[in-house]
């Protein structure tokens, strides 16, 4: 039947066509992981400062998979990044209850916004969860803020590095 042959054919050209297609990480931003002292790495630019994205606990030759799972977590972060900067006031209160110096002036929730936009590095580790650090390094003296999302992107919690 030339009518389902010609479906076939259309059918084969779009799984290629999907198959084939370039990562699309979210914001733009461009990742193209490389294999390097154990771990696949790279830099994404996002508003013009880099990101460094570190992936273990996949062997070197697993480029693809990487490069997948680089993008599964990527969109996560950029789809969930304004329910972390909704907890703003919770950490400017922390810091001024807790972090302050005296003389210091009082952090505001802006401030911590700011920082919470500012995303300095991703770690994950392959099927286990990842940790994405903040610039938060003026405001915590020179610790990063780490927020840790678990196995199914699950939220563990808040730290500080």
């Amino acid at each position: 039947d030339v009518c389902s042959s010609d479906l076939h054919d259309k059918i084969n050209t779009l799984d290629i066509t999907i198959l084939h297609a370039p990562h699309d990480f979210a914001g733009g931003a461009s990742v193209n992981l490389k294999y390097v002292k154990g771990s696949y790495m790279d830099e994404i630019m996002v508003d013009g400062r880099p990101v460094l994205f570190t992936l273990d606990g996949l062997p070197e030759g697993q480029e693809a998979q990487a490069q997948q799972y680089a993008e599964g977590i990527w969109n996560w972060v950029v789809e969930h990044q304004s329910q972390v900067v909704s907890h703003a006031p919770l950490i400017a209160g922390f810091k001024n209850k807790k972090w302050r110096s005296e003389g210091e002036p009082e952090v505001s929730a802006d401030d911590i916004t700011g920082c919470l936009q500012r995303i300095t590095s991703i770690y994950a580790t392959y099927q286990e969860g990842f940790d994405v650090f903040f610039d938060t390094n003026d405001v915590f003296e020179e610790r990063s803020l780490v927020i840790s999302i678990g196995k199914n992107f699950f939220f563990e919690g808040f730290k500080l590095l």
